[in-house]
């Protein structure tokens, strides 16, 4: 590796993959994927949710590690362990979650990184200072220098995001998804500080899933499918439908028609599906007119009794949004359950009229890290609605939770276990209408496949389900399980396509989250 402090002076020539792997326990997140990227060229990477593509970036990042391959620069190995290292060659990243400080100025953050940068104990303040103001007026948002981070709308963080990573003088740049947050005029004035950069020989891999965007930018592209590049070529030998066919797998690399298998259910599972026959399907939960803020939309959801909803699409379009109005975390919103109109101001009214919230994000939103695994099981039984305590072996008998001992910290757990402890504590109680916002995000196949069951014997109970999810194939899995299911697709704050019956696959729920973006109806 190029030595630490001492970054390569010469320009990146290119930048080389091979063969490689990244798993998140048993997930094949990055599958023998290979890259080649040449001086000043503009590298779409290009795929459906899960397809590996963010966790690669994140790979030539120093972001996340791989676990086998290697990665050249200028034909020369190197061993990228971490962001500092990555930026140490020269390579900076711009990433889908945002990295600002919400309580500075966007100056402040942007200085932050140049300031890391500085091994001098003393710097000229005012010189970072013009430095950040020059890169913003370079991206036509000047106007934002001295307002805090907290007080800009989505897009413009997004903004400051990249203006974090063009004030390091990148040698190669990433641009992951930043773009899609992000107005059609503000696009296009990052489109000519991309390609200025690109006039100076430096190589961009360009991650979006916006066909306008990569047509008008990039001049090749890699395609990413289950982990794996599938196909390489230059826009000009592709066109946008024959793009859209390799991601959503209705075509093989050679053209031919790609044979799409449907999970096939069991005789045992169609039977257990029978029962919610015996449910009945009235309409046992709905909303109107749910504020979608960034895109100024409005949505309204019916869901009946028994009844599995997934909500997909290309991220960013407004899914979690409004799973989470719909739990209270945006303001007062009004629902019915059970015909009856009810005001949600709060999680705790959302609770107390039966409705549960999942969150991926365990960390933050999800578990209580430091305290026993038997009180974040029934925080909300015991805790919130004073009910009696638990049984809690029998809970992790039923969910399969591997634990020492109840008193233990719930971080001592699996990230599986962490899940379905925090899954379990809503089955507890008389759940009506459970939403999860991208629940197995960095779940390991097994705590997945797990989730999954949970998630259908609580809809064959009667509850309702409503969930956000990332991974097309794993909606696609869980509408295959449950009988009663519909697919959601979103784009741009609204709903445009509704999937049920055998129309729910992967590749379905690709084809109409991209074909969506660039006009297809």
């Amino acid at each position: 590796m190029f030595p630490r402090g001492k970054a390569m002076n010469n320009s990146i020539f290119s930048l080389e993959c091979r063969n490689v792997k990244k798993y998140f326990g048993g997930v094949k997140a990055v599958d023998g994927t290979s890259l080649n990227i040449k001086k000043g060229e503009v590298r779409a990477l290009f795929g459906g949710n899960g397809s590996g593509k963010s966790t690669l970036a994140k790979i030539i990042g120093g972001v996340v590690s791989l676990d086998s391959g290697e990665i050249l620069i200028n034909g020369k190995k190197v061993f990228i362990k971490s962001p500092r290292t990555a930026d140490d060659l020269g390579i900076t990243i711009t990433a889908q979650e945002l990295s600002l400080f919400s309580n500075l100025s966007v100056e402040y953050n942007i200085m932050l990184d140049i300031i890391k940068k500085r091994s001098k104990l003393f710097f000229n303040s005012k010189e970072i200072i013009e430095s950040a103001d020059g890169i913003l007026s370079k991206l036509g948002h000047l106007d934002i220098a001295k307002k805090n981070i907290e007080e800009l709308p989505e897009n413009k963080k997004y903004i400051v995001e990249l203006a974090k990573a063009l004030i390091r003088n990148p040698k190669l740049l990433i641009v992951d998804e930043i773009t899609s947050a992000l107005h059609l005029q503000e696009f296009e004035i990052v489109k000519d500080v991309i390609l200025e950069y690109k006039n100076k020989g430096i190589p961009i891999i360009f991650i979006s899933h916006r066909l306008n965007e990569i047509f008008g930018l990039c001049d090749s592209v890699t395609v990413m499918r289950n982990g794996i590049d599938i196909l390489t070529d230059d826009l000009d030998n592709i066109s946008r439908q024959e793009l859209l066919d390799l991601v959503a797998g209705e075509k093989n690399i050679n053209g031919t028609d790609f044979e799409y298998k449907k999970n096939e259910t069991s005789i045992q599972e169609r039977e257990n599906n029978n029962a919610l026959k015996n449910i009945d399907k009235k309409i046992v939960f709905s909303a109107k007119n749910i504020r979608i803020p960034f895109f100024k939309t409005e949505l309204d959801i019916k869901a009946k009794r028994g009844e599995f909803i997934g909500i997909s699409g290309l991220q960013g379009q407004g899914q979690s949004d409004f799973i989470r109005a719909l739990f209270g975390l945006s303001g007062s919103v009004k629902v019915e359950i059970d015909e009856n109109e009810i005001n949600i101001s709060s999680p705790l009214d959302a609770i107390k009229n039966g409705i549960g919230f999942i969150s991926g994000n365990r960390e933050s939103e999800g578990i209580f890290p430091e305290r026993p695994i038997f009180e974040n099981m029934d925080v909300v039984n015991n805790y919130v609605l004073k009910n009696q305590k638990a049984d809690y072996k029998q809970i992790l008998n039923k969910f399969q939770i591997k634990i020492g001992d109840l008193n233990d910290p719930i971080k001592s757990l699996s990230g599986g276990n962490q899940q379905k402890t925090v899954i379990s504590r809503w089955l507890i109680i008389k759940l009506k209408v459970l939403l999860a916002d991208d629940p197995n995000k960095g779940v390991d196949v097994q705590a997945r496949k797990d989730v999954h069951m949970i998630i259908k014997d609580l809809v064959e109970s009667g509850s309702t389900v409503l969930m956000v999810s990332s991974d097309d194939e794993e909606l696609a899995d869980i509408g295959n399980l449950i009988k009663n299911s519909k697919i959601l697709i979103m784009y741009a704050g609204q709903i445009t396509k509704q999937l049920t019956n055998d129309e729910i696959s992967a590749p379905n729920i690709i084809h109409y989250s991209l074909s969506k973006s660039k006009g297809i109806e």
